[in-house]
């Protein structure tokens, strides 16, 4: 552990950078990590590969399977429904060909005196019929194409929503080196005997990322599309779900969680360097939450409140995870002496 006096000749050693030296060094960051992105962007056009189309098609999932539940589950209510009610259609004509009709009836009585099989060329019989209506809503509910497909209102739409995707996939995949220049960065401003914890908490910031988009993408994502199909239900409204917004929603969100996941790290780096204690990570307790279910509300790209609490949940454990973590940690950094 350094002492006071190692620091304080670390620091007269050090070259003090300006302002426009820092501006300097955050514009070549910049371009580094924009010239990954773009690296990760042209990947996802590559014809073998397809990133692209593989993605929307995956993001696509889970509306679909959300929307086919949904239209399963509301047919097998009305068919119980129908069946308790032991209710029958209205009715109906039923026409058949007379001589398969005959013949039927030839069949199971012989000896009958029936018309011949000319008399009946060409000729319909029509016979009124009722069936039960809840065997009917099951019969026509699973043979008739379902509204389980995202639409599409504008003729641009479908490709505006491609280039995006493609967009956020190639963040993805240049994720690692946008991290790095992210962390080089803030590397360019710390003591030398700090700097070691950017390499040391990168990697971990990086898993930190993927944890929350995974888990937004297999975890939220569906919870939060049922529950508001199902308030639907309750609202009596049929659900229809555009291909824009949803993509915008399923594919913003998840990198709403992966940066959020960031913040126990966040917490035990700038403990680290000495800029707050797991003291006052405590008594700002109140005010972390308030601030956490605030940003909840600005981050999420949707309007409803539920996948405001999915995100400001999370936060607000990791939060205390942060607390818990630097209050394990027993090395501190001591205080920097003018």
């Amino acid at each position: 552990m350094p002492t006071n006096k190692d620091l304080f000749s670390e620091e007269q050693d050090m070259a003090a950078m300006s302002f426009g030296e820092h501006i300097e060094e955050l514009r070549t960051r910049l371009i580094l990590a924009l010239a990954g992105l773009m690296a990760g962007v042209i990947l996802t056009f590559v014809p073998p590969l397809d990133l692209g189309r593989a993605v929307i098609r995956q993001m696509q999932g889970p509306a679909q399977e959300a929307l086919k539940r949904f239209y399963e589950d509301r047919s097998r209510v009305r068919a119980a429904a129908a069946r308790k009610a032991e209710t029958l259609t209205p009715v109906m004509l039923a026409s058949i060909p007379a001589e398969a009709f005959f013949a039927e009836i030839r069949r199971l009585a012989p000896k009958l005196e029936l018309p011949t099989e000319g008399d009946l060329k060409d000729k319909i019989v029509k016979l009124p019929i009722r069936q039960d209506q809840g065997a009917m809503i099951e019969t026509v509910s699973g043979s008739v194409e379902r509204e389980d497909a995202l639409i599409s209102l504008s003729p641009l739409e479908t490709m505006t929503i491609y280039f995006m995707v493609c967009l956020i996939t190639g963040l993805v995949i240049a994720s690692p080196w946008v991290f790095y220049q992210a962390w080089a960065f803030v590397g360019a401003g710390l003591y030398r005997h700090e700097r070691h914890y950017v390499k040391k908490f990168m990697p971990v910031s990086l898993g930190l990322f993927f944890a929350g988009v995974f888990l937004c993408f297999f975890g939220v994502l569906p919870i939060t599309l049922s529950f508001l199909l199902e308030f639907n239900v309750w609202l009596g409204v049929e659900p229809k779900l555009r291909l824009a917004d949803w993509m915008s929603f399923a594919s913003i969100l998840p990198l709403v969680f992966g940066l959020c996941f960031q913040t126990p790290l966040v917490m035990l780096f700038l403990e680290r360097i000495g800029v707050f204690s797991v003291e006052d990570f405590r008594a700002k307790r109140k005010f972390a939450i308030l601030i956490i279910v605030i940003a909840g509300a600005v981050l999420t790209p949707g309007q409803d409140p539920f996948s405001m609490i999915l995100l400001a949940v999370p936060m607000i454990i990791l939060y205390e995870l942060g607390i818990v973590l630097i209050g394990r940690q027993k090395k501190r950094l001591p205080a920097l002496v003018n």
